[in-house]
């Protein structure tokens, strides 16, 4: 159970923003929630899809009605979504967007520079909107099954690029969410199941759940924190 000073803060928040998503014009009353990236989104490994749907659950529980437009698509590297999916994102106009992407680079055994570059031309084109921006660090793949007899060298290229991640999020100032952090948590708890689906290498429904539980929280304090220092800069100058 949550502390009271939690669960009530939390609320606060949310309010901000069901808040600003009430205004009087249409357009405004629903959030355009906006996901980008590979099949983490797509949901591959367990039903009732990946972390984008449960998140948007999560924020329309809440009182914040969500338009979700999932672009992610399964096996796409970061240049596969700074190419296909950006064009689409940006078009939207989405006042929250997720990236959670690297996998497939990681996989491929692409460098960490190759990378690295990649994700900074996107962050580029991302920073440009209005958008709060949530950007998933990588989860632990030295714990999932298949990394058994190698996961010293795994997890140090999951540390590479995690590190990228979080160099580009602060960087740009977008949000970063600590799945690596969950992952680890989960699999602590209850073995590779808590987070692994049964093809070892992709989040189960349990892993997807504790993706969006970390998103949710972060979200929702940078889409508060966005509407007060809008309305801050909107309030008239006292006399």
């Amino acid at each position: 159970m949550q502390p009271t000073s939690i669960v009530a803060a939390r609320g606060a928040l949310l309010a901000a923003v069901a808040v600003a998503l009430a205004a009087p014009a249409a357009a405004q009353a629903q959030l355009t929630y906006v996901a980008v990236g590979e099949s983490t989104a797509t949901g591959v490994g367990a039903q009732g899809g990946g972390y984008p749907p449960r998140l948007a659950r999560r924020l329309e529980a809440s009182g914040v009605p969500v338009r979700l437009l999932n672009l992610a698509a399964a096996g796409a590297t970061v240049a596969d979504v700074r190419r296909d999916q950006l064009p689409r994102a940006l078009g939207a106009a989405p006042q929250l967007l997720t990236i959670g992407i690297g996998l497939n680079d990681l996989a491929r055994g692409r460098s960490l520079r190759d990378f690295s570059k990649d994700l900074q031309v996107m962050a580029d084109l991302l920073h440009r909107t209005k958008a709060v921006v949530v950007i998933s660090n990588l989860p632990d793949l030295s714990l999932a099954p298949p990394a058994a007899g190698r996961a010293p060298d795994v997890g140090k290229r999951i540390e590479q690029y995690n590190a990228a991640i979080e160099t580009v999020a602060a960087r740009y100032g977008f949000v970063l969410a600590d799945v690596w952090g969950a992952s680890r948590a989960a699999v602590r708890a209850a073995g590779p199941g808590g987070f692994f689906a049964a093809d070892g290498l992709h989040p189960s429904a349990d892993g997807y759940e504790r993706w969006a539980d970390v998103l949710a929280p972060a979200a929702e304090r940078a889409l508060a924190a966005r509407e007060q220092a809008r309305r801050g800069a909107a309030a008239p100058p006292k006399p």
